[in-house]
């Protein structure tokens, strides 16, 4: 697209085709970047030891390279690329003048219920049985409605899954996003599915958790969809993000 640049911060076990119903709306209004964060997609691998504070180091570093320069910036982080948005708006201070957090990860880890997902490996080169586990997956953890896993979805999981080479949970329960929230001075917008809670991952817990540290919250719950309400729900994400990174 053309005009300010924003910039997409993708979630665990992905990369840029987590946006792939956001990106042509925004690049009619903006220059939209969807990145491969390091290890994902077709990003560069990373030592597998490598820990959550180090992995955000060399992402800011990479971004400075890729971004240099003061040109203002506004950002949408996905889950865990909602930790790593955050981090980057908190040492990048002013030039980033929007944050949209979708979903958010980067709290404090906790103890919640088991999540009930599938292991990947146990397919063991079965294509059809880890076609079925993503499928499986999706519907605990991203998608609230069974037609939502569609089989494009589906290859999207399995080649974001095929491409994951670090541990995202490093970032995502590093519990960075609290001192960075407290640290930005940009507009910020939260949006969350509506049926993004469950025992094993409850909304109202990690919101109030946000609301102690920013105070009044321009919280939108989105509906009919879960985690990956910028896949279930693009339209209303799409309008809420351009409202927001139009104010």
């Amino acid at each position: 697209g053309s005009g300010p640049d924003v910039v997409l911060f993708h979630g665990g076990m992905g990369c840029r085709k987590h946006w792939i119903r956001n990106i042509g709306p925004l690049s009619e209004h903006y220059t939209v970047h969807a990145l491969d964060h390091p290890a994902y997609g077709e990003s560069a691998i990373v030592p597998r030891d490598m820990s959550g504070a180090d992995y955000l180091d060399l992402v800011y570093d990479t971004f400075l390279k890729r971004f240099p320069g003061e040109a203002p910036l506004r950002f949408a982080g996905f889950s865990f690329g909602g930790a790593i948005a955050a981090n980057m708006a908190a040492r990048l201070g002013g030039r980033v003048t929007h944050l949209c957090l979708i979903s958010t990860a980067g709290l404090p880890a906790k103890t919640y219920a088991r999540r009930p997902t599938r292991s990947y490996k146990s397919a063991d080169g079965d294509e059809a049985l880890f076609r079925d586990i993503c499928r499986h997956n999706l519907l605990v953890n991203m998608l609230s409605h069974p037609e939502s896993a569609t089989e494009e979805t589906i290859d999207i999981q399995a080649y974001c899954v095929r491409h994951t080479r670090f541990n995202s949970r490093k970032v995502s329960g590093g519990g960075t996003l609290p001192a960075d929230l407290a640290k930005m001075t940009c507009k910020l917008r939260v949006l969350w599915g509506e049926k993004d809670d469950s025992p094993h991952s409850p909304a109202a817990d990690k919101l109030d958790q946000i609301r102690a540290i920013v105070g009044d919250l321009d919280l939108h719950r989105i509906p009919n969809a879960r985690h990956w309400s910028a896949y279930e729900n693009a339209p209303e994400v799409n309008r809420l993000m351009l409202e927001f990174f139009n104010a």
